[in-house]
C-alpha cells in the first residue's frame, strides 16, 4: 500500500491525518544537510532500510533518512522512498519499510510506487497561461466558458473556486469504469451534470481525482485553437 497525503479516505480522523501528513511531507523537503553529518538514520524497529551514499551531500542522506523512519514509525505509513536531484545530480537517495503488507516484502531501491497528483501542476499551468494571456478570468463563472457546468447549481462556481478545490464534486462519477477514465469527452460530461456536493465556494473538498479534468476542460474551451488538452500540453508547453 502506498498512501497518498491528499487522496485519505473518509474516516473521521482524516483531516487530522492529511495535517500531520503534510507536516512531514514539508519536513522532507526543507531540510538542509549538516556538514560533517556522514551517519545514516537508524531503521525503524521491526522494519529494514538502507540508504545510498551521496558523495557530495553525504548528510542529506542522514537527515531524510531518519525522517522517514519517523514518518513510518509515527503515522501509519508502509514504505517510502525519497530521492532528491540538485542541478541534476542525486544528492538523496533513501527508502525504508514495507512494499507489501500480505508477503512483508521490503521497500528496495528498485521497488515501483504509484504517483498521485502529477498532473495537477501542468493542467493548472495550462490554465494560468490562458489567464496570462487574457483569455479566462480567475473569479469568472466556469459556466461562462462551459455553459453545461452550470448544472444542479453549480453556475456560480469560479475558476478560482476550481483551483482552489471549493467546487464541491471531488468524487468520480457512479456509472465512471477503467474504460470510461479514459474517455476525455464522457469524463467531463458526467463532471459538468454532478451535483456537488456542498454550495460551491463555501468549504474545501480535495479534487484527487476530478481536478485534472475539470481544468483541462477550461483551458480547451478558452483555446482560440479549440485543440485537444494533450495538444495543447505538447504545443504551448512542451514545445
Amino acid at each position: 500500500r502506498v498512501d497518498c497525503p491528499s487522496c485519505i479516505g473518509s474516516e473521521a480522523n482524516s483531516q487530522e491525518r492529511v495535517n500531520e501528513r503534510t507536516k512531514r511531507i514539508f519536513l522532507l523537503l526543507t531540510l538542509s544537510p549538516r556538514k560533517g553529518d556522514n551517519n545514516h538514520g537508524q531503521p525503524a524497529k521491526g522494519k529494514q532500510s538502507m540508504a545510498a551514499t551521496a558523495e557530495n551531500q553525504p548528510g542529506a542522506n542522514s537527515i531524510f533518512q531518519q525522517a522517514i523512519e519517523t514518518t513510518i514509525r509515527e503515522n501509519d505509513e508502509l514504505g517510502i522512498q525519497v530521492a532528491v536531484y540538485l542541478d541534476g545530480e542525486q544528492v538523496v537517495d533513501v527508502w525504508s519499510g514495507i512494499a507489501d503488507e500480505t508477503t512483508g516484502q521490503e521497500v528496495t531501491a528498485d521497488t515501483l510506487f504509484p504517483s498521485f497528483s502529477v498532473i495537477k501542476a501542468t493542467t493548472a499551468t495550462a490554465l494560468h497561461l490562458q489567464a496570462e494571456r487574457g483569455l479566462i478570468e480567475y473569479d469568472a463563472p466556469i459556466a461562462r466558458y462551459w455553459p453545461e457546468f452550470a448544472a444542479h447549481g453549480k453556475d456560480k462556481a469560479t475558476i478560482r473556486d476550481a483551483l482552489s478545490h471549493r467546487l464541491g464534486i471531488p468524487f468520480m462519477p457512479k456509472s465512471v469504469t477503467p474504460e470510461l477514465m479514459s474517455d476525455y469527452d464522457w469524463m467531463v460530461d458526467q463532471l459538468a451534470q454532478m451535483e456537488p456536493a456542498f454550495e460551491p465556494g463555501t468549504e474545501n473538498g480535495y479534487m484527487c481525482y476530478t481536478f485534472g479534468w475539470v481544468i483541462a476542460e477550461c483551458v480547451r474551451r478558452t483555446d482560440p485553437k479549440q485543440r485537444p488538452y494533450g495538444t495543447f500540453v505538447q504545443e504551448e508547453i512542451c514545445a
